[in-house]
């Protein structure tokens, strides 16, 4: 009659072996990889964006200012006030005093 004390020894399962041990850790580091990886590119695209937005604040702020000088250029004092800035010219009796110092 067996002993019912002693028990027949088990081999190992396979995932005790040394074997799946490595294949565990490389698909760890596999997915390690990607995901830094896809946090460096989030990082990269996250700098673009910050930078296209800054480039854009700018230029509707450009945009706003012509926007107004074009208002200004619609009136008659604007369309004076360029002329005279630009081509130095004046109306009829008045006259150029230029002071050198």
């Amino acid at each position: 009659m067996k002993d019912y004390r002693t028990r027949k020894q088990r081999k190992n399962p396979f995932y005790h072996s040394w074997v799946f041990l490595f294949v565990l850790v490389l698909v760890l580091g596999l997915f390690v990889r990607s995901a830094y990886a896809s946090f460096s590119k989030k990082r990269t695209a996250d700098l673009e964006r910050e930078k296209y937005q800054t480039r854009f604040d700018e230029l509707v702020e450009k945009k706003e200012l012509l926007e107004e000088k074009i208002e200004h250029l619609k009136t008659e004092r604007g369309i004076e006030e360029e002329l005279r800035k630009r081509f130095n010219v004046t109306k009829e009796g008045e006259k150029i005093i230029k002071i050198i110092e």
